[in-house]
């Protein structure tokens, strides 16, 4: 099986012994019971909390707390949380403001209480914005651990007028905001701060039967300050947030996460589109008024077993990606999961290599998903088709029309203190070749400060997938060993990767094999007791990685240090050396395996300084390789101008204007010919009539510009437009109506053309001067969430 199962062995032999030890330390821990009362905040909240989750006659409601303190008809009735402690920027210190959280439950619903009391409560940053968009808002949240196993959670969180955010919480990894569900909300700023009130189904929550204990986290964010306050004081000494949870009980002879939902959708579309698939035939097809329904149906199962299912989902994405660098790169760009179906539960699959990437399935028809929690094992199961691979290839190809089958299998077990030890398999089928990687994996929690995790698999690939031949076969090993320390006073991580010459994986996002890696990363802080800084430090990062015959692939190091201020402002000074070493194997002009030396330095700055502008800003004066050299030539040296700028600004409660700049400019090292730039501007403007009803355009211009005596890349030039009109009173029910038109410098005939047909010789879809309309949609989509 090769050095990386006999590895992924060896790892596994030492997490036994240390989860065993860790599991027989869980089993002696008992966690005090402490009684809440009404106090001044004070710098240090207890470690471990419990609080009995009181039974209400009705929901919460704003006016409940018009005095910033709950009225008389409910106080009585609440339990109260208080003595909020700082996490940042002094970790462990003082809030500069006071806050009070209240916590009930009806029969059908959690409901949560916050009073934020703020001595300057104009300086309170609030904006009327689309949903997830708060988190440059002054804002509140709460984390429940509904299975109390200190690793998966979900984040509730508002900001001050009231707008919703929801997470997937994992520890040690923190939120996943492509998380959504449906609760209600609602938040006024007064005289004395603001005020804020939750409402959360139990048929939006998973839990176990029984009544037993809840894990909770309550957090206040104060922008302004830099500030994060938390209840029970979270430690930046200690790894991960739920680990220092607290505990809600009381919430006895709740089954409401029994539920059945149904959520249909249809799609009415005008499409005019750019068919290029057949190399010797491109032409544009039209849809006139064309209709599509489909839907997704979920159970759930003892409080806790989510089943889904989907038929002909619509998988088109209403928000488009953020642009990045894609031009002249030398392995794979990685880009978010968007799609509904995929996002729920999706950290049920995660494991240390990343081996489940959604986004490789790219037209399914049907499929479904088994996922939860049965006491201490975590369930995973997906199945579903693709018909992406078959619509990829020309009408007379023999696998036009064929579909792809994937099948991914995750389980794992809960052991000791945020421990675990697990299994993955997934699988790829199409048109007799496959795709199957099975290994295991696990976390230890050593200490507080240590955690270790690790991963071993072993890949089988037949056929064409992979990029294989029909009669071709690959197998090898891969694994993965990750060693992290935290404290408040720094951090450390090293990973070492071993992925064999066969190894391949087609479901997950493996952007290079054959290779042996390590990456290092480390900060180390100093905490000025007074003065504007609030932290200021080092950080390193290093990577070396060597193929399967000892060559060098490269060598990637940085250094840099910063400096924290209030407003959430982040300076730091960049330098390093990074080297790519090439092969004459993959580039056959080099007569020898060719190193790169690329020094670097720039700034980089990210700050929010006024409630009406952030920004994030990246500039680099760096080298770089021309992965793309003329025909014959080899690669070279280039020296590069790297910009990358995100800049929003909030003019008013409503509106919200995105900006993004990527500039990419390179010449020749040698003689300082011009070689390529490449530019991205795009702007997005947001404007929100009410929390459910918003209007939205984005504007984007990507530009290539290139010396063809430099390099193989061709010049590029491409507008798109897109308009949207969003109700989404919540997740699951909404209306979208849009417009979207691209337009792209391709040559109007679209190909050089020998007798009616496209000349073989010459380049498809050759490019010219002007613009040719390359897409065009208008559509209307409405889905309706139905919960039983």
């Amino acid at each position: 099986m090769g050095f990386g199962l006999r590895f992924g062995t060896r790892i596994l032999g030492l997490a036994g012994w240390v989860i065993g030890c860790l599991a027989g330390a869980g089993a002696q821990e008992n966690k005090p019971t402490v009684v809440p009362e009404r106090a001044a905040q004070t710098a240090q909240a207890k470690a471990v909390t419990s609080f009995k989750v009181p039974l209400l006659a009705r929901a919460l409601r704003l006016q409940d707390f018009a005095g910033m303190a709950p009225g008389a008809e409910v106080k009585d009735g609440l339990a109260e949380i208080s003595g909020f402690t700082q996490e940042s920027p002094t970790n462990g210190g003082v809030p500069t403001e006071m806050t009070e959280v209240y916590v009930g439950r009806t029969r059908t619903s959690l409901q949560v209480g916050f009073v934020c009391h703020d001595a300057r409560p104009a300086l309170i940053r609030r904006h009327l914005a689309r949903r997830e968009n708060i988190l440059t808002d002054d804002n509140v949240g709460i984390i429940l651990d509904t299975f109390a196993d200190r690793r998966h959670g979900v984040l509730f969180q508002i900001n001050a007028v009231g707008v919703q955010a929801d997470a997937a919480w994992t520890d040690p990894d923190g939120p996943d905001y492509s998380y959504d569900q449906v609760w209600d909300s609602g938040a006024e700023v007064t005289a004395k701060g603001w005020v804020a009130v939750m409402s959360i189904p139990f048929t939006s929550l998973r839990f176990r039967e029984g009544g037993l204990p809840w894990g909770f986290v309550a957090l206040r964010n104060l922008p302004r300050n830099s500030e994060t306050d938390a209840y029970p004081a979270i430690s930046q000494n200690v790894t991960g947030t739920l680990s220092q949870e607290g505990t809600l009980t009381g919430i006895a002879g709740v089954t409401g996460s029994h539920n059945l939902q149904l959520n249909p959708y249809g799609l009415l579309q005008n499409e005019h589109e750019l068919n290029s698939l057949d190399s010797q035939n491109p032409f544009f097809s039209s849809r006139r008024l064309a209709g599509t329904v489909g839907g997704d149906a979920k159970a759930i199962i003892k409080d806790s077993l989510v089943l889904d299912a989907t038929i002909n989902p619509d998988f088109s994405q209403v928000e488009s990606d953020q642009p990045q660098f894609t031009v002249n790169v030398r392995y794979p760009v990685q880009f978010p999961e968007l799609r509904p179906f995929f996002l729920e539960n999706a950290n049920f699959f995660t494991t240390p290599i990343d081996l489940v990437y959604t986004r490789n399935i790219v037209h399914p028809e049907f499929g479904g998903r088994a996922t939860g929690k049965i006491g201490k094992t975590n369930l995973g199961f997906l199945a579903i088709d693709d018909r992406g691979p078959g619509e990829v290839v020309a009408k007379t190809d023999p696998l036009y029309g064929r579909k792809a089958l994937f099948a991914i299998g995750r389980v794992s077990e809960d052991l000791g203190k945020n421990s675990n030890v697990g299994v993955l398999y997934t699988d790829e089928e199409f048109a007799g070749s496959w795709n199957r990687i099975g290994g295991v994996d696990f976390t230890a929690r050593l200490s507080n400060e240590w955690t270790l995790s690790g991963q071993a698999v072993e890949s089988s690939t037949k056929g064409i997938l992979g990029g294989g031949t029909a009669d071709s076969y690959a197998a090898g090993p891969a694994s993965k060993l990750t060693a992290a320390f935290q404290s408040h006073k720094g951090d450390f991580q090293t990973t070492y990767r071993d992925y064999a010459q066969g190894f391949q994986s087609t479901v997950g996002f493996i952007q290079t094999t054959a290779f042996r890696e390590d990456d290092t990363n480390a900060h180390y802080k100093w905490y000025p007791k007074s003065g504007p800084v609030q932290q200021f430090g080092l950080e390193e990062n290093g990577q070396l990685a060597f193929d399967r015959q000892g060559n060098r692939v490269y060598h990637y190091n940085t250094f840099d240090p910063f400096v924290i201020l209030a407003r959430n402002t982040v300076a730091a000074f960049l330098v390093g050396e990074n080297s790519d070493t090439l092969s004459p194997v993959n580039y056959p002009a080099l007569t020898r395996y060719t190193n790169f030396t690329e020094n670097l330095g720039g700034l980089i700055l990210r700050s929010a300084p006024v409630s009406q502008v952030s920004f994030n800003i990246v500039a680099l004066r760096s080298g770089n390789v021309n992965y793309n050299p003329p025909a014959g030539a080899a690669p070279f040296l280039l020296n590069q101008n790297y910009v990358q700028a995100l800049v929003t600004v909030q003019p008013i409660g409503a509106l919200t204007i995105d900006n993004t700049y990527l500039l990419d400019r390179d010449f020749n090292s040698h003689d300082g010919q011009f070689v390529y730039e490449v530019q991205t501007l795009r702007t997005k403007l947001n404007y929100q009539f009410t929390r459910a009803f918003s209007a939205r355009a984005i504007v984007e211009y990507d530009s290539t510009l290139a010396n063809p005596l430099e390099t193989a890349l061709v010049r590029t030039k491409e507008v798109q437009a897109q308009v949207l009109f969003t109700w989404l009173p919540h997740p699951g029910t909404a209306i979208y109506v849009g417009y979207n038109d691209d337009l792209q410098n391709l040559n109007h005939s679209l190909c050089s053309r020998v007798a009616a047909a496209c000349d073989p010789t010459q380049p498809i879809l050759g490019r010219a001067d002007g613009y040719l309309e390359s897409g065009r949609q208008f559509f209307v989509k409405a889905s309706y969430l139905l919960r039983f």
